[in-house]
C-alpha cells in the first residue's frame, strides 16, 4: 500500500491549447527532428517538453530536439525531470561555432550539410558580420543547380536571419530575391498580404469615423462591407 499526503484537488480538465513550435522535420529513420531558435536561454525546459509531447503523440516515434541559441547566449539547461519522465534536449550555441571555418568548408564543396552550414552562418562568430552577408550571397549564387538553390534560400530565410538587424535582413532578402525565384515568390507575396492589411486598416478607420458620427452598426457594416460583428467590436471599443 502507497502512503500519500494530499492537500487540495486540481481540476481534472487540461487545457487544450493550440501550440507553435519553430520547425520539425521527420528524419530518414522515421524519427522526427525538432528545431528550435533562442536568444536567451530557456530556463524550465516545460514549453518544449510540451511541443515534443504532442509530436510523439501525433506521429507515434521518437523526437530528438535540437535549440539552437543564437546572440551571446553560451549556457542553458539541456534536462528536466518531472518525477515520471526525463527529459533531453540538445544545446547547440551559434556564436561559440567558427562562422568563418563554416563559410570556407561550403566554399571547398557542396553537400547536404552544407545548405545548413550556409544558413546558419550568419549567427555564427565571423569577423565582420557585412562581410559575411556578403559572402553568403555569393556562395548562394554560386550553388549551379536552381532547385537546391531555392532550398538554400529557404533554409536561410527560415534560420538565416534571427541573429540579423532589419537592415541586414532587408539587404540579405534583396540579394537572394535576385538569385532564386522562390525568394521573389515570396516577396510577392508579402507585398499583397500587406496591400491587403493596409486596405484593411483604411477600412476600419472609415468605420471608426462613421460610428463616431452615430451611424448605426448596420449601417456601418454596410457601406464598409465589413461584419456586422467586426463593427460592433468597433464601436465597443469606441464607447
Amino acid at each position: 500500500v502507497f502512503h500519500v499526503e494530499l492537500d487540495a484537488a486540481l481540476p481534472n480538465e487540461l487545457p487544450a491549447n493550440t501550440l507553435r513550435l519553430d520547425t520539425a522535420w521527420r528524419m530518414t529513420d522515421g524519427q522526427i527532428f525538432h528545431l528550435e531558435f533562442q536568444s536567451a536561454p530557456e530556463m524550465s525546459l516545460y514549453r518544449f517538453l510540451e511541443y515534443d509531447a504532442r509530436l510523439a503523440h501525433a506521429y507515434k516515434t521518437s523526437v530528438r530536439t535540437v535549440v539552437l541559441y543564437h546572440g551571446d547566449t553560451r549556457w542553458a539547461p539541456s534536462r528536466l525531470h518531472i518525477g515520471t519522465a526525463a527529459y533531453g534536449v540538445e544545446n547547440v550555441y551559434l556564436s561559440m561555432i567558427d562562422g568563418e571555418a563554416a563559410l570556407d568548408t561550403v566554399s571547398t564543396h557542396w553537400d547536404a550539410q552544407d545548405r545548413l552550414r550556409l544558413a546558419l552562418a550568419l549567427n555564427m562568430q565571423v569577423n565582420q558580420r557585412s562581410t559575411a552577408l556578403e559572402r553568403v550571397v555569393s556562395l548562394v549564387v554560386a550553388v549551379p543547380d536552381a532547385e537546391e538553390r531555392d532550398l538554400v534560400v529557404s533554409a536561410i530565410l527560415v534560420l538565416g536571419e534571427a541573429g540579423l538587424t532589419e537592415a541586414q535582413r532587408t539587404w540579405i532578402r534583396k540579394e537572394l530575391r535576385q538569385v532564386s525565384k522562390m525568394a521573389e515568390e515570396l516577396y510577392q507575396e508579402g507585398r499583397e498580404e500587406g496591400r491587403q492589411e493596409g486596405k484593411r486598416d483604411q477600412t476600419l478607420a472609415f468605420a471608426r469615423k462613421l460610428l463616431a458620427l452615430g451611424e448605426s452598426v448596420e449601417k456601418v457594416a454596410t457601406l464598409t462591407e465589413l461584419s456586422l460583428d467586426d463593427v460592433q467590436k468597433l464601436r465597443a471599443t469606441q464607447a
